[in-house]
């Protein structure tokens, strides 16, 4: 069994092709497994996809190197900082490929 990284990331709709154009440009995250609508309610305001909170979230599932992962880690945080507003979580666990 080899250990891998899984990373699920949840955020925007309107984030994907900030996170698509980071992940291409640092050459991680191109094996991935994306959902897409995914509701929600987190820290920020909720993304129900309806009458009162239209929005919706998509989320990413990605398994990975740990020298990947932090590369994708510090894509999370730089995104953070720039999209306050947006409400982007990640949970970082361990998996198996076997």
């Amino acid at each position: 069994m080899e250990k891998k990284v899984r990373i699920e990331i949840m955020c925007s709709q309107a984030l994907e092709e900030d996170f698509t154009e980071e992940f291409k440009k640092l050459g991680v995250g191109q094996k991935f497994t994306k959902i897409n609508p995914v509701m929600g309610a987190g820290f920020n305001k909720p993304h129900l996809g309806d009458n009162v909170w239209p929005q919706l979230n998509l989320m990413y599932i990605i398994y990975c190197s740990e020298e990947e992962a932090e590369k994708i880690k510090h894509v999370v945080t730089k995104f953070r900082k720039l999209f306050i507003t947006e409400g982007i979580g990640c949970f970082i666990s361990s998996g198996y490929e076997f």
